[in-house]
């Protein structure tokens, strides 16, 4: 398996002080070399400046800033040198639909999914930047998520097929909108990342927690009483046997089996060898 490790972070994450998220994505990548994609932001020039020093601090050498606002500019020629040069992709927080908007379709994103695909780039996205990586990709729809039609789903970068990824979960009360989206049958598999948390998935579909909060998981491969399909949009729905699972820092599960593993498992840590090769581009 050579696929990069896929840090994903629930928003909020410590950028001043001890900054332990971020110092453990730096160690598990052993990034020297990070490009930092604020797009999804409204105030991309702040949003790199945070990262930047915070990246910094930990003792990356090189920050680069792909401010990539529109779909037409992705495919610039700098950006594709940018890539040539990097360990590690970090996607910023703010609104994951822009992120969609602006990459999917786009050459440049294709040569990132590759790249990662193939274990030469890892990749690590906090709230938004971690929303856009699932697909379906989940927006909208907080604190009146059990009204039918309150969420919105689209497209997202499918770097982890089917499974929905949430962000600010347990802080912004989202149980319930990722609860409709598996009611509404677009997945049935959706994982919640609360503040200043995060996983980190190894190419065999394992990961761990780290951080000071939670991640939750669900599963609604067995739900009853789902009236979702029958119901008009507006109306509260209902729905029975939902698996779930709350995680704290230290845990460790499997994507595949579903299934919690216990603390003394190996999961696999040797990082994949990153091979930095030209675009020709």
């Amino acid at each position: 398996m050579k696929q990069g490790l896929l840090i994903l972070i629930g928003g909020a994450e410590d950028r001043k002080h001890d900054k332990k998220v971020l110092k453990t994505v730096i160690e598990k990548t052993k990034a020297k070399r990070i490009a930092v994609i604020p797009t999804a932001s409204s105030y991309q020039r702040e949003v790199y400046n945070t990262y930047r020093n915070a990246f910094r601090d930990l003792g990356v050498e090189i920050v680069f800033n792909l401010d990539i606002r529109y779909s037409d500019e992705a495919d610039k020629k700098e950006n594709f040198e940018i890539l040539d040069q990097i360990d590690l992709l970090f996607m910023s927080g703010g609104d994951q639909t822009k992120l969609a908007e602006v990459f999917l379709g786009t050459k440049f994103y294709d040569e990132i999914k590759k790249r990662f695909k193939e274990g030469r780039l890892h990749i690590a996205g906090t709230s938004a930047g971690s929303a856009v990586v699932s697909n379906p990709m989940l927006f909208d729809g907080d604190y009146k998520g059990f009204v039918k039609n309150s969420i919105n789903t689209a497209e997202g970068f499918g770097l982890l097929p089917s499974i929905a990824i949430d962000t600010h979960f347990l802080q912004r009360e989202r149980i319930a909108r990722l609860s409709q989206l598996l009611a509404s049958g677009k997945s049935n598999k959706g994982i919640g990342l609360d503040e200043d948390t995060a996983i980190i998935i190894y190419p065999n579909s394992k990961f761990e927690v780290i951080g000071s909060g939670m991640v939750t998981v669900m599963h609604a491969g067995r739900l009853t009483g789902n009236n979702y399909s029958k119901i008009e949009n507006d109306k509260i729905i209902n729905l029975n046997n939902i698996r779930i699972g709350f995680l704290s820092e230290g845990a460790k599960f499997n994507l595949k089996r579903w299934t919690v593993l216990s603390p003394n498992s190996k999961i696999d840590k040797i990082e994949p060898k990153l091979e930095l090769r030209k675009s020709g581009l």
